[in-house]
C-alpha cells in the first residue's frame, strides 16, 4: 500500500475507533453542546449581560423563573452573563491553542530538520522558555498594563505555551526523517519545505491534535485564573473567570453567581480531557506518527 493511501486508511480507522468509544462521544457531545449554547444563547437571553436591571430590588436574587440562574451584586442576570462569558472563554481558549499549536509545530519542524548545531540552539531556547512558570511570566507581562485587549491576551498566552508542542514535533520529526519515504523524496529532488509540509507534517498531526485538545482545558482554566486575578478579560466584558471572581466575595449569601460559571468551566475541562484521552487511544493503534 502506498504511503498516502496507508496514511488515509490509518486516519479512517482512528475516526472509527473514536466514534465507537462512548467516553469520546459523550465528551464531544458536551463540548459541541456548550459551544452551540454559548454561540446562540446570548441572542436568546431575555436580558443583556451587562444590563443592571434594578440596583435596589434585584441584587442577589436567587434562581427563579424570571432569572433562571439568579442575579449578581449589580443586579445583572447571571444566565445572560454565563452565556456571554462562555462565548469569550471558549473563543479565547480555542484561539490561543490554535496560535500556540501553529507556532510550536513550525518551530518543531524547523528544529527537527535542521542540523545538529541549530537544533541544539533552538531546543535550548525551548527549554529556557518552558522552565519559566507560565502564570508568573504572564502576571509580570500583563499586570503593569492598565488595559489588556482580548487579542493581546490571546497572543500573550499563546506565545508562552508553544514549547511543549515544539518539543513533541521535533522529537517526532527526528524519529521519522531517516525513513525510506523521506529518503525517496530527497532522491527525487524535493525541497526541505516540501518534505516538511507534504511528508512529515501529516505524520505529526496525530500527537499534535491530542496535545492541542488537552491544552484547551488548561488554557481555559488559565484564562479563568488570570481573570480572577484581574489581569485577564477586563470588566464589564464577561468571562467565566471574572464572573467567578465577582461572586467569590458573596459565596455565603449568593453562591449561584460563582457556581454557574464554575460548573461550566469544570464541564469543559473534563470533556476536553476525556476527548483528548479518547483521541490518544484512537490514534495509538494506527501509530499515525510512524511509518
Amino acid at each position: 500500500m502506498s504511503e498516502p493511501r496507508r496514511y488515509r486508511s490509518d486516519w479512517r480507522g482512528a475516526v472509527q475507533r473514536l466514534s465507537a468509544d462512548p467516553r469520546s462521544v459523550v465528551a464531544a457531545s458536551v463540548l459541541l453542546g456548550l459551544a452551540l449554547l454559548v454561540a446562540v444563547g446570548p441572542m436568546l437571553a431575555p436580558h443583556a449581560p451587562n444590563a443592571q436591571l434594578d440596583i435596589t430590588k434585584l441584587v442577589h436574587v436567587p434562581p427563579s423563573r424570571a432569572h433562571l440562574l439568579g442575579t449578581d451584586v449589580y443586579s445583572r442576570d447571571v444566565l445572560a452573563r454565563v452565556l456571554s462569558g462562555g462565548r469569550i472563554s471558549l473563543l479565547f481558549a480555542t484561539s490561543a491553542v490554535l496560535v500556540q499549536t501553529i507556532v510550536g509545530t513550525c518551530v518543531g519542524l524547523f528544529a527537527g530538520l535542521a542540523g545538529h548545531r541549530i537544533d541544539a540552539i533552538v531546543m535550548r531556547g525551548v527549554d529556557a522558555g518552558a522552565s519559566v512558570p507560565r502564570v508568573l511570566f504572564l502576571l509580570a507581562l500583563l499586570a503593569p498594563l492598565p488595559h489588556v485587549p482580548l487579542w493581546m491576551l490571546v497572543l500573550t498566552v499563546a506565545f508562552t505555551g508553544w514549547f511543549v508542542t515544539a518539543r513533541l514535533v521535533r522529537g517526532e520529526v527526528r524519529a521519522i526523517r531517516t525513513t525510506e519515504f523521506v529518503h525517496a523524496a530527497h532522491a527525487l529532488g524535493a525541497s526541505r519545505l516540501r518534505i516538511a509540509m507534504r511528508h512529515l507534517l501529516p505524520h505529526v498531526l496525530g500527537p499534535v491534535l491530542v496535545t492541542s485538545t488537552l491544552a484547551v482545558g488548561h488554557v481555559i482554566v488559565l484564562e479563568a485564573g488570570l481573570s480572577w486575578l484581574g489581569v485577564g478579560v477586563q470588566a464589564p466584558q464577561a468571562s467565566w473567570g471574572n464572573i467567578i471572581a465577582d461572586g467569590t466575595e458573596f459565596l455565603s449569601i449568593a453562591p449561584w453567581v460563582s457556581l454557574a460559571p464554575g460548573f461550566c468551566l469544570v464541564a469543559v475541562v473534563l470533556a476536553a480531557s476525556a476527548f483528548g484521552d479518547g483521541l490518544r487511544d484512537a490514534l495509538a493503534p494506527g501509530q499515525l506518527a510512524r511509518t
